[in-house]
């Protein structure tokens, strides 16, 4: 077999591949013989229809059937000669089997580009100071709160249900066909997440205390966009059993509630404890935002053309994590006003530069020799063992069996490239520019 590359652009490749007669010519006969013992004609026995005839008859489609298979099983190791990595199958632009001829066709198909990666040292990168945002250190001192809250009998004199209370229900009935059934439902007034069925809070909270040991049968329309498609304009009709209702007590925010947490002596230590957690993770965001913007600036120094093929599966698997986390929340993609094509163009410009960033990373990465050590690998994967409770041994295999393992090898070796590239830049700490005031009056025309 011989073969030519050419190269059509930055990232497109053309092969012309030949293979010889005498290699083709005992392929073609053995399919003809093939044909001659399974072809049915009138006038001939099963097996005795000559050569001829079949050449005559079938003759262009084996040709077709062959040069499909030969294209298949030399394409690869032709395009391996060049040492090139084809991103596409090839789109054949000819192909020619004749008789007593070499087999000859030409290929395009798509190449990562060769990127040389240049003025990646000594960028200037901004890097926002870490701030430890007083309102985040209150909502996560509202959600221990809330973890210590005690449900207590409804205080004496009350007769009504109010927001807090939580009931506890036997629920037996159905949304349209969809049969509900649940016992011993602890439905928290005024919390969506705890109904079981969507609205059913409201029919709870408009009680009274003295329900309490009785049931009854309601009727409603649920909430249309915290309901499945299928149910969608369906009434819920249940028999509901009020087993107990009992109200939501917070604890004061003081240092005995400090000590309950475990976590401090004190409510002053507690919420500095809270303001380093904080502090700490907005640190993290600040080094992720700056290491952006330098990717960025590298970007722009190193222009180069991508295959048109790495950006679609990049986008396709952009889409694809959208649509599964809105089918998490519940959410139709319908409902927000999107298709696929139009999420698609939303999603390129993004998969565009995660395509581009990783490229180029990977260039560096080659340039500068950096790769993950076998022991930097172990040290992750005990990490992330003790942080999922799970035995290293058994992680380790099932991560191997799902390729989590390559992509977890691909992560930590991109971080150490950015790491490298952020030792090597001139990074300066400075705040994010506020934002620019719109113009009073809206825009106007120039004259």
């Amino acid at each position: 077999m011989e073969s030519q590359l050419e190269k059509i652009s930055a990232v497109e490749c053309r092969v012309r591949v030949q293979i010889p007669w005498e290699a083709v010519s005992p392929r073609l006969n053995a399919k003809v013989r093939d044909l001659q013992r399974k072809a049915k004609l009138p006038g001939f026995r099963p097996g005795k229809v000559p050569a001829q005839m079949i050449e005559r008859l079938f003759g262009k489609s084996v040709r077709e059937e062959l040069a499909r298979e030969l294209v298949e099983e030399t394409f690869q190791s032709a395009v391996l000669r060049h040492q090139k990595v084809p991103l596409t199958q090839p789109a054949l632009e000819s192909e020619t089997l004749d008789h007593g001829q070499p087999f000859v066709y030409a290929a395009r198909f798509e190449v990562p580009p060769e990127i040389t990666p240049k003025d990646y040292t000594g960028v200037a990168v901004r890097r926002r100071p870490a701030v430890a945002d007083e309102a985040q250190v209150e909502t996560r001192l509202k959600a221990k709160q809330e973890e210590l809250a005690e449900l207590r009998p409804v205080a004496e004199g009350r007769t009504t249900t109010q927001p807090g209370d939580v009931w506890t229900v036997d629920i037996e009935g159905s949304i349209g066909d969809t049969r509900v059934s649940r016992k011993d439902a602890a439905i928290e007034i005024g919390k969506e997440s705890t109904e079981v069925v969507p609205g059913l809070g409201a029919e709870l909270a408009a009680l009274n205390l003295d329900a309490v040991g009785t049931s009854r049968q309601v009727r409603f329309t649920p909430p249309q966009e915290r309901l499945r498609a299928d149910l969608r304009g369906k009434d819920a009709v249940l028999t509901l059993g009020f087993r107990d209702v009992r109200e939501r007590h917070l604890p004061a925010l003081d240092d005995d509630f400090a000590r309950d947490t475990g976590e401090a002596e004190s409510m002053d230590e507690l919420r500095a404890k809270i303001s380093a957690a904080v502090l700490a993770e907005d640190a993290e965001v600040a080094e992720r935002d700056a290491r952006q913007r330098l990717v960025t600036t590298l970007l722009e120094r190193n222009d180069f053309e991508v295959a048109p093929s790495l950006i679609a599966r990049e986008v396709e698997a952009q889409v694809d994590l959208f649509k599964r986390q809105l089918a998490q929340q519940g959410v139709d993609l319908r409902r927000l006003g999107l298709n696929d094509q139009g999420l698609s163009q939303q999603m390129r410009p993004q998969a565009t530069f995660n395509v581009k960033a990783f490229l180029l990373l990977d260039a560096i990465g080659k340039a500068e020799s950096i790769n993950v050590t076998s022991e930097e690998l172990d040290v992750e994967l005990k990490k992330l063992a003790e942080e999922r409770g799970q035995n290293i041994d058994r992680m380790r295999a099932t991560m191997e069996k799902n390729n989590e393992l390559l992509l977890l090898t691909a992560q930590l070796r991109e971080e150490k490239i950015l790491d490298l590239l952020m030792s090597k830049s001139e990074v300066t700490e400075a705040p994010d520019p506020e934002p620019e005031p719109e113009p009073a009056g809206g825009d106007t025309a120039a004259s």
